[in-house]
């Protein structure tokens, strides 16, 4: 009854305003959008407010149609997703009796890429995950639901998973006293869907994802502690497209191989024999670009099987947060 008796007295405002002052009906229009953002109004008065609203925003010459439309917006999300819980910001605040209904949050994909997107007052992180996913050609819901975002504080000690139905700017809202030097990552988390190898994006994402695991010999099986043939020649490949992913052409050095190979692998053989090798494959992916030697090092069948299997660790362990940390760090960025 307090929510309904609040939103009936902001529009008495906004529809019998006799008040001298210019912008008091704005002002009540702009308090709207932050009520509607935050609370829901009862089943009885729903119907009659989205008729409002939508009246509002589809009446020619109607000053406010815009911000109706994002009231409409907003109290739909809170019906679907609750409502914000963390009283905004007076950052937010200022920014909304201004009129200004979004901000620019920054996102980082593994290996540090930056992607910039415009946040709302009621965006959640289902809106990221399907934003960022459809800019990596990825359209289908089955999809979508294996990507996640998570937000890191204290220089990646910290990393905890968005439920998809959290808003944004509270976790924004949370985050900023504790650590202002915050960071809110996108990853894959879930391995069932083919990859899709055509969006530059798509696959620099996931390469960069992988590529600190398979350096650090997670994907790796010895048994009898021994290297087979066909594995040298798989590892040898997967080294030059390494190296040729970084747009390079000249044969890589033996620091270089050091750490493009597992160091467990490494030391299997003399550091000249892995040059002699890998000098071999580099004539064979001399004519790939950058995306084309990416999506090389992601097509052996069995690559992607063990990271599937490595990302199926259940209950999480200090692996997987470890992992997690690696794949998040922009040291392990593919230049």
């Amino acid at each position: 009854l307090m929510k309904d008796e609040a939103y009936c007295q902001i529009l008495k405002q906004i529809t019998g305003n006799t008040s001298s002052k210019p912008d008091s009906c704005q002002r009540g229009w702009r308090l709207l959008y932050i009520l509607t953002a935050f609370h829901r109004c009862s089943e009885v008065l729903k119907p009659f407010l989205l008729k409002f609203l939508q009246d509002a925003s589809r009446s020619q010459g109607v000053v406010f149609q815009g911000i109706a439309r994002a009231c409409e917006q907003n109290l739909r999300k809170t019906f679907r997703y609750g409502g914000r819980v963390v009283p905004p910001s007076s950052m937010e605040l200022k920014a909304t009796v201004a009129g200004r209904s979004s901000k620019r949050q920054l996102f980082l994909f593994p290996g540090g890429i930056k992607r910039h997107l415009k946040i709302k007052t009621c965006s959640v992180a289902l809106d990221v995950i399907e934003e960022l996913c459809y800019e990596m050609g990825l359209h289908r819901l089955e999809a979508v639901d294996e990507y996640a975002v998570f937000l890191v504080t204290e220089r990646g000690q910290n990393v905890r998973p968005l439920n998809k139905r959290e808003y944004i700017l509270d976790i924004a809202t949370e985050a900023e006293p504790v650590d202002s030097d915050y960071s809110l990552w996108f990853r894959r988390v879930v391995w069932t869907q083919t990859l899709k190898f055509d969006n530059e994006l798509c696959v620099t994402m996931h390469y960069n994802q992988v590529l600190p695991d398979y350096r650090k010999g997670l994907m790796n099986t010895l048994p009898g502690g021994k290297v087979s043939e066909q594995q040298f020649l798989q590892i040898s490949k997967l080294s030059a497209l390494q190296h040729r992913a970084k747009d390079i052409r000249f044969t890589p050095s033996i620091h270089e191989l050091s750490e493009y190979i597992p160091s467990l692998l490494f030391g299997k053989q003399p550091p000249q024999a892995w040059v002699t090798m890998v000098t071999q494959h580099m004539q064979q992916v001399q004519t790939l670009n950058p995306h084309q030697a990416k999506a090389q090092f992601l097509g052996p069948p069995t690559l992607l099987t063990k990271y599937r299997q490595l990302c199926s660790l259940s209950p999480p362990t200090p692996l997987t947060k470890y992992r997690l940390f690696c794949s998040l760090s922009p040291a392990h960025s593919a230049h």
